[in-house]
């Protein structure tokens, strides 16, 4: 007799649990809609978020991580395609110098954010690694760094202009969405650990 009077709140019991992770989960799939209003192009951002599939099922810190990730892999097609381009080049005029320059701030930019440089696959993302992607997203939002070359659109073949720039607009508005999303997860990254005293 005592087992079926707990029949009825171990029932309860497992469907407050059912619902209360389909509530975590309906919020974690909300907080790309609200980790992205900070965003210079909200709705970018957003867009950015829904083409990766993690992203519904992360908090603030692993939609940073997530965002960090694909800005790493993008970014680095497009430094690879640009310097192909830029390589076909014969007469290395001003313009040339432009893109080329502007090219080095992407590749700059993927040297920070690709965590995942040199191993097998993702891996997880410790503070430190974290934290160097966070402070060399603040330091170039800080000098007003972009990494849109159409300050050089003068002047280029039609490949680069066809072909690059619109690559470049595309990575300087994830740039700016995954700054909204580390500043959003700011409080996520272990602060850098003091030198020790000698």
């Amino acid at each position: 007799m005592a087992a079926r009077c707990n029949t009825p709140s171990v029932n309860l019991l497992s469907l407050l649990l059912l619902l209360s992770g389909a509530l975590l989960v309906a919020a974690a799939g909300n907080s790309a809609k609200d980790a992205c209003d900070k965003a210079p192009d909200p709705q970018f951002c957003v867009a950015f978020l829904a083409g990766i599939p993690e992203s519904r099922t992360v908090d603030a810190r692993g939609l940073a991580e997530l965002g960090i990730r694909a800005a790493a892999k993008i970014g680095a097609a497009e430094g690879t395609a640009a310097r192909t381009q830029l390589n076909l080049v014969t007469v290395k005029g001003p313009q040339w110098q432009c893109m080329d320059s502007c090219v080095a701030d992407v590749e700059e930019a993927v040297s920070h954010l690709d965590v995942d440089r040199g191993k097998g696959g993702v891996t997880a993302m410790d503070d430190a690694k974290f934290n160097d992607a966070r402070d060399y997203v603040e330091s170039a939002e800080k000098d007003g760094l972009t990494w849109n070359c159409d300050l050089c659109r003068d002047g280029l073949t039609a490949p680069v202009k066809t072909g690059l720039l619109p690559k470049g607009n595309e990575f300087e508005k994830i740039m700016g969405a995954i700054t909204a999303l580390i500043k959003r997860a700011g409080g996520s990254a272990a602060p850098a650990p003091a030198p020790s005293p000698s």
